[in-house]
């Protein structure tokens, strides 16, 4: 697809428009593979992955790699902007825990390999040490502040940083017109629908057409809680961040509206979790009131797509993930709860942070 879903409205969308569709290389191959470019043999295990075929590869000699195999619909030059990235980062902040590219044994840092199924970019990065947080308790509100500052070191780290294929069209960035597509909001149960529709009127009219005048830059715009490690399930300190095929240039604050939007329904409250991420964000890089005051709308968008988005997997693929069915209940009770706030008392209390 091109940069944006909507450039052909009439176009109807289907599973390879996403990329959905991992390869299945096997082990023989992915072994081959990481001797002959990366000289790395050891013990290898399937990871899960969305776009990309994953595995975890414990050396002989004790160090963790991740192999990636992307899959044949995916642009070479897509492939190079998440790699690029990434050495981008090393360079400018190599303190921040995320994988490292590793370099082959000709000093190359992606290579090809083929199945039956065509051409496939193949990468090694670095493994991270760490806990998902998913998989442990959640966060305290002094965690959320944190992960907060984490994710704007991180942003930090990419400013500056520019790519040919930044603006490539990504099914999870929320600005590129997917959300308003006909064809995906058809899939949403009839309550959600209902509930969404005086929403969805006031991102296409207001919310969006505000986005153009906010800071802009590269953004990873996927800190949740399968891609975001700590020490240990007690532990309140960010140990890492994983998973840069989301990336995008897009608005500043989509990438704490991506991530706020998986931890919002913290125990504590959605303003209260909100203003402890915004704190911890706006400590690294001070946030502007025309970008928390979209905030809440953000995160309203970021369920909308992220529902229609799991729906369209469930009726479309094979073999759909079980998550996309299992946790539609939870991000739709969390959607009415988000949509029933006060909007002007939210923000003010982002305002009053971040002052």
């Amino acid at each position: 697809m091109n940069d944006t879903a909507d450039e052909k409205p009439s176009h109807v969308l289907t599973i390879a428009d996403f990329n959905f569709d991992p390869p299945e290389l096997p082990l023989e191959q992915l072994r081959e593979i990481a001797g002959r470019l990366f000289h790395i043999t050891g013990t290898f295990t399937h990871l899960e992955g969305e776009r990309d075929q994953n595995c975890r590869i414990v050396s002989n000699d004790g160090h963790g790699y991740v192999l990636k195999v992307s899959s044949t619909g995916e642009d070479q030059a897509v492939i190079d902007f998440q790699a690029k990235a990434l050495l981008h980062i090393e360079q400018h902040d190599a303190t921040i825990p995320v994988p490292r590219m590793v370099h082959g044994a000709d000093g190359e840092v992606v290579y090809w390999t083929s199945s039956d199924k065509g051409a496939h970019q193949v990468r090694m990065l670095t493994w991270l040490e760490g806990i998902r947080y998913q998989d442990g308790p959640p966060p305290s509100l002094r965690g959320l502040t944190r992960i907060g500052a984490f994710l704007a070191r991180l942003c930090r780290a990419l400013q500056g940083f520019t790519h040919p294929a930044q603006r490539h069209f990504m099914p999870w960035d929320i600005t590129n017109g997917l959300l308003f597509r006909q064809q995906l909001r058809q899939l949403l149960c009839a309550e959600v629908r209902v509930l969404v529709a005086p929403v969805l009127r006031r991102l296409e009219q207001a919310t969006f057409p505000a986005l153009a005048g906010l800071r802009r830059q590269v953004i990873h715009q996927d800190g949740h809680g399968a891609n975001l490690l700590r020490q240990s399930a007690a532990s309140e300190q960010v140990a890492g961040l994983i998973d840069f095929g989301d990336m995008i240039h897009g608005p500043l604050i989509c990438d704490l509206a991506a991530s706020l939007s998986d931890f919002i329904h913290h125990a504590s409250g959605p303003a209260a979790v909100a203003a402890a991420m915004c704190r911890g964000f706006n400590s690294v890089i001070p946030l502007r009131p025309a970008e928390t005051d979209l905030l809440l709308d953000l995160v309203i968008a970021r369920h909308i797509l992220v529902l229609e988005l799991f729906e369209f997997r469930r009726r479309n693929m094979q073999h759909p993930p079980a998550f996309v069915t299992d946790d539609q209940p939870a991000l739709i009770a969390s959607l009415a709860r988000l949509t029933e706030l006060d909007r002007e008392t939210f923000n003010r209390a982002l305002r009053e942070t971040c002052t």
